[in-house]
């Protein structure tokens, strides 16, 4: 690392109010920013756990006017975005509150920067855009879910029904107060914890490995790194384990959340999201099916920094060379995500050969992330290899 190059951190703008019971101190918190009239957003699954009664209560005791939509759907679409953003326009509201997992923490910041700057979801996909959209309704943002660091980070993804693929809208602002209250997540059953704690450990990984110079970025996620390895598998084994359940949402959204929304990722999220999208597979399942294989094709490109992640999970490494070292972190890895059930064979989601080549082809005509990626994947014969091996 050269301390004499440049790089940048961002925060939500408000600060980040983060402890098991915070949820109760959103109306508060909301009035405070100024909010007068706002759209609680959150999907009905989660409405019907009861979870949003008691933060709309919050909010309408501090004496703001609230209207529910509960309208998100699992994975948003751009038509889902598109009906969200005429919602928000006819009742003219000023703050979204957003409660959910990663699609309704996505839904509304994308919501925001439509109502503000017009047009449709399509039209921020150029990260070019960013630097010159107005600020729209104010984003308080609530998890249920310790995985996305959907609610520290700025983009939001929705998939065009018509192609299956996700694109992804670039926003200019981050949320102006985030709420982490680890109480929120208590309920999710375990196949949902072990999915999202595959997301915050990857983006982690994925983010502390990349070419970019980040300084505060690489603390955050090292210690993410740390965190998920000594708490995932109880986070999964007992939901009611509130030590477990409070130290993944800080590795998810305050440590990964801020550190890969900073620093960004690599190889590994766009070549799980091709097979993501083609299988319906979740995204955070996706991402453990194939994360091992690419670090293990990145390694070469990262190993100082594989030696790191190996010991931020307790691996050996003494009297051992650093390439050994950071295979043998590759493999703890692989072993953390086998322990609570989202590093699968692919053929197990119906993946063939066949169609695993075609979309290797395909990924292999984009750009290769030379900027990011350790070691960027070059042809359809590279990525072939690492979806045989995954299959």
């Amino acid at each position: 690392m050269t301390y004499a190059a440049s790089f940048e951190f961002s925060l939500p703008s408000e600060g980040i109010v983060f402890g098991v019971g915070a949820a109760a101190q959103t109306g508060p918190r909301t009035a405070g920013i100024g909010a007068k009239h706002v759209m609680l957003m959150t999907d009905k699954v989660v409405r019907g756990t009861g979870i949003v009664d008691g933060i709309e209560k919050s909010l309408r005791d501090a004496g703001l006017a609230v209207s529910v939509w509960d309208d998100v759907v699992t994975e948003p679409t751009l038509p889902a975005v598109a009906a969200a953003v005429e919602y928000c326009k006819s009742g003219e509201y000023d703050t979204l509150v957003a409660v959910g997992g990663g699609s309704t923490l996505d839904s509304a910041k994308a919501t925001s920067t439509i109502v503000a700057n017009g047009g449709s979801f399509m039209d921020y996909v150029d990260p070019t855009r960013a630097a010159t959209l107005k600020r729209g309704p104010r984003l308080v943002l609530l998890a249920t879910t310790s995985g996305t660091g959907a609610d520290m980070t700025r983009g939001a993804g929705a998939i065009d029904p018509a192609t299956g693929i996700k694109h992804w809208l670039i926003a200019r602002f981050r949320s102006n107060v985030t709420i982490c209250d680890p109480e929120l997540t208590r309920g999710a059953p375990a196949h949902v914890t072990a999915v999202a704690g595959t997301d915050a450990l990857t983006q982690a990984v994925e983010s502390y490995t990349n070419r970019r110079h980040n300084p505060m970025a690489d603390l955050l996620n090292l210690e993410a790194v740390r965190i998920c390895g000594r708490y995932l598998r109880r986070a999964v084994a007992n939901g009611e384990d509130m030590e477990a359940r409070s130290a993944m949402m800080y590795a998810a959204s305050v440590l990964v959340g801020l550190g890969f929304g900073n620093a960004g990722l690599h190889i590994v999220h766009p070549v799980s999201q091709v097979v993501g999208d083609r299988y319906r597979i979740p995204h955070g399942l996706s991402l453990g099916l194939l994360l091992p294989y690419l670090l293990e094709f990145s390694l070469n490109g990262c190993v100082e920094k594989l030696v790191d992640v190996a010991e931020a999970l307790g691996v050996p490494t003494e009297g051992l060379s650093d390439r050994d070292v950071a295979q043998r972190g590759i493999d703890a890895i692989r072993q953390l995500l086998v322990d609570v059930g989202t590093h699968r064979p692919l053929r197990e989601f119906g993946a063939t050969a066949e169609v695993l080549d075609s979309l290797a082809d395909d990924y292999a005509k984009r750009p290769p992330d030379l900027a990011n990626a350790p070691r960027p994947i070059r042809s359809a014969a590279e990525l072939r290899e690492i979806f045989r091996l995954a299959l």
